[in-house]
């Protein structure tokens, strides 16, 4: 099997994002599952290695007797390693490079833990919305990693849908920048994904509402943002890239959300503010409400 390694640089040739080895979370989730098809879609494209990885919450054994514990996580253990072989042969992996990972432990700390020890690329996880509460409605976990994870995340939100019985595919991309350094670093990997899936990809910036009000200061804008939109595609790609630059009037999420829907994107595309975020904050408001509502998966990529 091929093992080729696959990296997206910028137009100063630094790394920007290496699919080798990609880890999928999973909790057994439909959600996991969704991100779980995702993952093996990129994975072909790019010969990468797809770790399937589960974490028993050591906690859970907390209201566990200490002499019943070690039964306790013995079962835990095997119902999980069949668990992650079922879906390994559901999900038709023969011909992707895989691994079953099983581990114990807090779940992020864990994870962490994967990601360090197989030099993982890009992280995949399913999110859900089970509370109404605003701050937990990608679920306590996926919101600690997605703070926290420094490595691409591709995140499968609660309103993305699979089609059953039907293969996942990348043929319809949304990249979505504020012309922010964060932002614009995401452009190679728009453009890379763009190219290895034959995609149609749609570059979209969302200018906030204000100044002239009027059509012709709306056309005026337009054409300046869309003159700099034309500026962040790679010089690499000009000549092989076939992108469609838009420019939208309203609130950032809004449209880009709009935008997802109307055009069925398969993925939309973010750029991420680096450093890790302190307790109790998230990378910033729009790409939360983007992760969480968003009817595609989610891959966003830390400057």
């Amino acid at each position: 099997m091929s093992t080729g390694k696959v990296t997206v640089r910028d137009e100063q040739s630094q790394p920007v994002a290496e699919f080798r080895r990609i880890l999928v979370a999973t909790d057994f989730s439909e959600g996991a599952r969704a991100a779980l098809e995702y993952a093996l879609t990129v994975a072909r494209r790019f010969n990468s290695k797809v770790y399937l990885a589960h974490v028993i919450p050591s906690q859970v054994f907390h209201f566990v007797s200490p002499e019943s514990s070690a039964d306790a996580i013995q079962k835990a253990k095997v119902f999980a390693g069949g668990e992650l072989r079922r879906w390994i042969d559901a999900g038709a992996m023969s011909d992707v490079e895989h691994e079953e990972l099983l581990i114990e432990g807090q779940v992020w700390p864990a994870l962490q833990e994967l990601i360090e020890a197989h030099d993982i690329d890009l992280l995949a996880m399913g999110t859900h919305g089970r509370t109404s509460q605003k701050k937990l409605l990608l679920g306590a976990v996926a919101e600690e990693v997605f703070r926290l994870a420094e490595c691409p995340i591709l995140s499968v939100g609660p309103e993305v849908r699979l089609d059953a019985g039907k293969r996942t595919e990348l043929q319809r991309l949304l990249y979505a920048t504020n012309f922010k350094p964060h932002a614009e670093r995401a452009a190679s990997l728009a453009f890379a994904l763009e190219r290895a899936h034959k995609a149609k990809l749609t570059v979209l910036h969302v200018a906030e509402e204000g100044g002239d009000p009027s059509l012709d200061g709306h056309e005026i804008v337009r054409d300046f943002l869309l003159k700099r939109l034309k500026r962040v595609m790679p010089a690499t790609c000009k000549d092989v890239c076939e992108p469609e630059f838009q420019v939208r009037f309203g609130e950032a999420a809004e449209e880009i959300l709009r935008t997802a829907t109307e055009q069925d994107a398969d993925l939309l595309v973010l750029g991420l503010r680096g450093g890790r975020g302190l307790a109790g904050q998230l990378p910033s408001a729009t790409a939360y409400e983007l992760v969480r509502q968003a009817p595609c998966p989610v891959l966003t990529l830390r400057s």
